[in-house]
């Protein structure tokens, strides 16, 4: 499916924010994508996608391919019609106009009958149904991510980059929304997942890549990570670190050591 090697990428030609990561995702598979701010992660899948340049970005080295297709120089529109469709970060759904027109936008590149496709829609979501006819920025932080999700879902991706998918929800739409990713997954559709929330990622994963500064620090199977010392430490808040801290000034001054940097 997908297969990303050595990618490098530069913003502004001065600063380099990817430092030749390498990734792949297989078909039918989810794949977690996790590190803090700053770490790359939205400029990976920007430069999956083609939107680079829209932010004064640019690759300067590697690879980006789909199968037999390069997509490293491909216009966006094309790297949708080949079956790659993101989900952006904070929804970016159409406010002003009503949730089926945003699913209809989703839709603008499908060959057949877009009306079967959208009444499945809401068949799987109701509540989508129900508001059918009521602009989207009236929806739920919730039901504005499940519209922003069947919206790419319309465009019948082979490989669905969720960036963020969780953010700013509270714990029983995150609960939904991880449901829903489920039954992506029952369709066989492959899945790269940018999520702060690593708990909740890699339950939802087969495999993970840890970025930090731009390079793969960590990979591994989901399950590995989970029983890794570092990993629990870093990103799911289990150690010796912060944990053993007595008052805000220890955990201030806590030096984290990354065996991985080491």
């Amino acid at each position: 499916m997908l297969q990303i090697a050595n990618l490098e990428v530069v913003y502004n030609r001065v600063a380099r924010v990817l430092n030749g990561v390498s990734i792949s995702v297989g078909d039918g598979e989810t794949v977690a994508l996790l590190g803090p701010n700053g770490a790359g992660k939205s400029t990976l899948l920007r430069a999956v996608t083609g939107l680079l340049p829209l932010h004064d970005g640019d690759i300067t080295k590697g690879t980006i391919t789909l199968g037999d297709s390069n997509l490293a120089r491909m216009q966006p529109e094309a790297i949708v019609r080949r079956g790659v469709v993101q989900v952006m970060e904070g929804r970016r759904i159409f406010s002003d106009l009503s949730v089926e027109d945003n699913l209809l936008a989703g839709a603008h590149s499908r060959k057949d009958d877009i009306r079967a496709a959208l009444a499945n829609v809401y068949s799987q979501f109701p509540r989508l149904g129900e508001r059918r006819g009521q602009l989207a920025g009236y929806l739920s932080g919730g039901e504005q991510q499940m519209l922003a999700i069947s919206r790419a879902l319309l465009a019948s991706p082979k490989l669905l980059l969720l960036d963020e998918p969780s953010l700013g929800l509270s714990p029983m739409m995150t609960r939904e929304v991880a449901s829903l990713i489920r039954q992506i997954q029952a369709r066989g559709i492959s899945i790269l997942l940018v999520e702060q929330n690593a708990a909740v990622a890699l339950r939802l994963a087969q495999r993970a890549y840890v970025l930090e500064s731009g390079r793969v620090v960590l990979d591994g199977a989901s399950g590995t990570l989970l029983e890794d010392p570092d990993f629990k430490e870093f990103y799911l808040g289990h150690g010796s670190g912060t944990a053993t801290a007595r008052n805000f000034r220890d955990v201030k001054h806590y030096r984290r050591r990354r065996r991985w940097l080491s």
